[in-house]
């Protein structure tokens, strides 16, 4: 779980790091490059998630339609630590 954190939070600094640099008086082809380089890192992303996550034991055909939403009690679960 904690390759999937890191995969995840150097995705979002890319996409950070590409907002950004539109605000910023770098030159026009950073972005450019950062906006050609993103398709490979999100699906670097979906991979990683893919390959290393932890797949749900509940089904979408027992009713179950969110992971953290307990239907019976009617109320939000909160994440767990990992």
């Amino acid at each position: 779980m904690k390759k999937i954190k890191t995969t995840i939070s150097l995705a979002t600094i890319f996409l950070v790091l590409y907002i950004i640099s539109h605000h910023l008086s770098v030159p026009l082809a950073v972005p450019m490059i950062l906006f050609c380089m993103s398709p490979f890192v999100m699906i670097w992303m979906v991979l990683s998630i893919l390959k290393d996550g932890i797949p749900s034991d509940k089904k979408f055909s027992d009713g179950y339609f969110y992971e953290d939403y307990d239907h019976e009690n009617q109320q939000f679960i909160p994440r767990q630590k990992d």
